[in-house]
């Protein structure tokens, strides 16, 4: 299993835009990974553009099976099997914002902006607005989406789209990486489901049923021990996988 898993948003066109082979391509990507961490990653100055408007008239295209892969998209990152990490530098817009927004860390360059420009050509972020919404709040992604502006990494960072500001991206995230790899991948596995599906109507029975899945096993049992005895917890690299 690989420590580090690089998703590039410009690996299918050149371009870090949104497009119906690269929603594929990540989707694909996300089901086949084996991985500690998974990083999404633009370019130099761009991280991801949204959709490309160019291709907005086009009626070959269709919109609405794009939308509804760009939405699995978004659930395959929100559900992915280990922590997923939006390292930003540089703009972020429209369905960007999506991909930010789903992500469990986001990490942003000072000179990146934020925003969604969908109202400004009578256009609704209409997919993006949920996970704006669970990572805001709805007051601040509402705003966020009625303005149709940009707002600056320091904006971002009070509100809480992004979780740290970093000259270098990968250094940042590599503190988090090493608590990463001390930790039970399947524990952190189980995590990401639980929040995927909180509001489920059996959402407490699926917690507690978690718990007591993990609780039976002899790695959390080994762990439990190690803590109990003032040893550190967490056990070698083979222990823990899915």
């Amino acid at each position: 299993m690989n420590e580090r898993l690089r998703i590039k948003l410009s690996a299918v066109s050149g371009r870090p835009t949104i497009t119906g082979p690269l929603i594929e391509h990540i989707v694909t990507t996300l089901t086949e990974a084996k991985a500690r961490y998974i990083t999404v990653e633009g370019e130099a100055g761009a991280f991801c553009e949204g959709l490309d408007l160019g291709r907005l008239s086009d009626p070959a295209e269709d919109w609405a099976a794009i939308h509804h892969s760009y939405a699995d998209m978004l659930r395959a990152l929100e559900c992915a099997a280990c922590p997923v990490v939006a390292l930003v530098d540089g703009v972020a817009l429209g369905g960007g914002l999506g991909l930010v927004a789903a992500a469990d860390l986001v990490i942003a360059t000072p000179r990146s902006t934020f925003g969604l420009p969908d109202v400004l050509v009578g256009l609704v972020p209409a997919i993006a607005l949920p996970q704006l919404t669970q990572r805001l709040g709805v007051a601040k992604a509402r705003l966020l989406a009625l303005d149709g502006g940009t707002v600056d990494a320091s904006t971002a960072l009070r509100i809480g789209l992004v979780d740290e500001i970093a000259d270098d991206l990968d250094v940042a995230v590599a503190r988090h990486a090493r608590r990463w790899l001390r930790t039970d991948i399947r524990a952190q596995h189980e995590v990401k489901v639980a929040s995927a599906e909180m509001n489920a109507p059996n959402a407490d029975a699926e917690a507690m049923r978690r718990f007591t899945k993990l609780l039976a096993t002899a790695e959390t049992q080994r762990r439990i021990v190690r803590m109990a005895a003032g040893e550190p917890p967490w056990l070698d690299d083979s222990e823990g996988e899915l």
